[in-house]
């Protein structure tokens, strides 16, 4: 190939390579994000302008340094403002997932020039490294894609686990920040020592590949923060909620077992007397059916959260069937009690008010099997879910205010040491949960 035609490519390519070069660095952070809809029209309505502007930044730039850094400058400004275009996300986090991108190109730039640095002690290697040259050009794509995918599997597969956390803005703007000013002053100085020594040359250069690497693994960190600041604020929202409920529904079990003591007396009343008014049989028979739907597991906490979800299936008309041994619970609090069978009844009922009165159902068992506490919750299901860290998706358009039940459910059993599985087969949702029961609780 002429050199003057590999030339002329890297001319018209020019600001165009930095750009995908960013943007490729970008993906792997940021490509699981909520896609808008459109999302390949988009793109393209972002990138054919871009890559216009690229001809012109490259035709006018005159080779110097400072407009090529500004120019640079108004591209990632642009590949920002692309990203939120196309990507539904917080520009919190497209600015932190940015700056991650941002630290995986130079990571991969740093590794390319160690690596021709090195090589060029060898008389043999050095046409390899001459620039614009084809080989000089296959050795810079390798490094970069050699940095990208051990990135991607790293770094970039740890934050996706993580999933829709939010950053605060002030730490995305610092790590933003801290690229921005950073990278311009190793870049001169690894040029300026370059021309003296080459081996403080390579030692600067790695000792920026692992400043930034550090930064990535930072982030993760961050991320990682983010996200359990979230949900412990969310944890003790649904549990301060899931008290208030707890003693409403406390007291309502216990309004009705008054009624039902005060029927009794009134029975004998009506023995004694002989006399019988239809309305207060009609009363009679309403309490006593009431009365009927509370639950005897053997414990206390248990009895008001399954009497409290029968009556409300009642209203519902859900059948409900449930077997629970009461004794196996008594290690758990009863805060917890409360939260982890209330949310899972709750998911239950939720999904089968959607459905035809005949096809609403609820199961629950609750057994103790060689100290092992097993529950075993099911109901009728025919849509699809998608899971995430083996918990479903909520499928509300609300997700910052719904999907915490499940997630709720799973920190009481691994408070507990137990395991927790979800499952949707044959029209199905299944709960199944195992927790050891301390020994000093079993009786």
């Amino acid at each position: 190939m002429p050199l003057s035609l590999i030339r002329r490519f890297l001319f018209h390519v020019k600001f165009w390579d930095i750009f995908m070069a960013f943007l490729l660095a970008t993906v792997p952070f940021i490509f699981r994000c909520g896609r808008r809809p459109h999302f390949v029209r988009r793109a393209v309505v972002c990138l054919v302008p871009v890559r216009l502007l690229c001809l012109l930044f490259a035709y006018t730039y005159g080779g110097s340094i400072a407009v090529e850094a500004v120019y640079s400058g108004i591209l990632l400004v642009i590949m920002i403002c692309g990203l939120l275009y196309c990507f539904e996300e917080r520009l919190s986090n497209v600015l932190f997932y940015f700056s991650a991108g941002f630290a995986t190109w130079y990571i991969s730039d740093r590794l390319f020039l160690v690596v021709a640095s090195v090589c060029r002690l060898n008389s043999s290697l050095v046409p390899y490294f001459v620039e614009r040259t084809p080989s000089h050009i296959l050795v810079y794509i390798s490094c970069f894609c050699v940095v990208y995918l051990f990135i991607y599997f790293t770094v970039g597969k740890k934050m996706h686990a993580l999933g829709d956390s939010e950053i605060p803005m002030q730490n995305a703007l610092l790590f933003l920040l801290l690229d921005s000013m950073l990278t311009p002053i190793f870049y001169f100085e690894s040029g300026a020592i370059s021309r003296y020594n080459l081996f403080f040359y390579n030692l600067l250069n790695v000792g920026e590949i692992i400043f930034y690497v550090f930064m990535l693994l930072l982030q993760v960190q961050m991320l990682a923060a983010a996200k359990d600041r979230l949900e412990i604020g969310t944890m003790k929202k649904l549990w301060a909620e899931e008290q208030k409920q707890y003693q409403l529904v406390k007291e309502n079990i216990d309004a009705i077992n008054i009624k039902c003591h005060d029927l009794k007396h009134q029975i004998r009343n009506l023995r004694t007397t002989g006399q019988v008014d239809p309305a207060y049989l009609d009363d009679l028979e309403k309490s006593v059916s009431l009365y009927n739907s509370a639950v005897r597991t053997g414990n206390e906490t248990l009895d008001i959260v399954l009497t409290d979800k029968r009556l409300h299936c009642a209203t519902h008309e859900i059948q409900f069937t449930c077997m629970a041994d009461g004794s196996g619970v008594a290690f758990m609090e009863t805060i917890d009690i409360f939260s982890l069978f209330g949310n899972i009844l709750d998911n239950a009922i939720e999904c089968e008010t959607n459905l035809p009165p005949d096809t609403r159902f609820i199961h629950l068992a609750v057994r103790t099997v060689n100290r092992m506490l097993t529950i075993h919750a099911e109901n009728h299901f025919e849509d699809s879910l998608q899971f995430r860290d083996g918990l479903p998706i909520t499928t509300k358009a609300d997700k910052d205010s719904h999907g915490y039940g499940m997630m709720s459910v799973r920190h009481i059993v691994e408070k507990y040491n137990g395991s927790f599985s979800i499952s949707t087969q044959d029209k199905l949702f299944q709960i199944d949960i195992v927790m050891p029961i301390p020994e000093i609780q079993k009786k």
